[in-house]
């Protein structure tokens, strides 16, 4: 099974245009390259063949206008060295993890929480990390306005850790809003999928 790194997040919206250049002047060909409905929002996703072995991927996602990089390759110390190369060819451009940490931990504005929890899911890390999860346990469960409990479990989607499915199960049973119920139900059953 091929290996991904974790996605950097990147500052500026859209990127796309960037990161082609970036891509054309190394003469990576674009191996994939796709609009996508992220359910209602537009978004992009390109593929870049750096090698045989190793893809420079860009996702982007038009509901709260993130974006970001990521790459995906036979072997982990070579998509780790490549990622981090790329990252250096993106000065000031990368958002770090414990600032997409504090985003989703500061539930003052809803629409800055709404952004930072998209970026949380593109941008977490790989393996569990405690503060994260509980940012999301918290806004997709108690937070007051149901569009960003819905935004924070659509997130929970591209994290892939299997400690939300019992929260997500404990929405899909408790949860008010029948829209957000819904989407509690849509993401469960990719996480089930995947363990299939």
């Amino acid at each position: 099974m091929p290996y991904r790194t974790r996605r950097r997040v990147l500052n500026h919206f859209p990127m796309s245009e960037d990161i082609d250049l970036l891509a054309h002047g190394h003469g990576w060909p674009i191996s994939y390259s796709q609009e996508k409905d992220f359910e209602r929002g537009k978004g992009v996703e390109v593929n870049w063949e750096v090698s045989e072995r190793l893809t420079l991927g860009y996702l982007e996602s038009h509901i709260a206008n993130v974006c970001c990089v990521v790459a995906v390759g036979q072997d982990s110390e070579e998509a780790e060295r490549f990622i981090t190369d790329v990252e250096a060819k993106l000065p000031n451009r990368v958002i770090d993890v414990a600032e997409i940490l504090l985003g989703i931990q500061d539930d003052s504005d809803p629409r800055k929480l709404a952004k930072s929890l998209v970026q949380a899911g593109f941008g977490a890390p790989i393996a569990f990390d405690e503060q994260f999860f509980k940012a999301f346990e918290e806004a997709s469960t108690t937070h007051p306005i149901h569009n960003v409990r819905s935004i924070a479990i659509a997130s929970m989607a591209y994290i892939e850790w299997p400690e939300f499915m019992p929260v997500l199960r404990t929405i899909e049973s408790t949860e008010p809003n029948e829209t957000v119920r819904a989407r509690a139900t849509l993401v469960l059953r990719a996480y089930e999928a995947a363990e299939n």
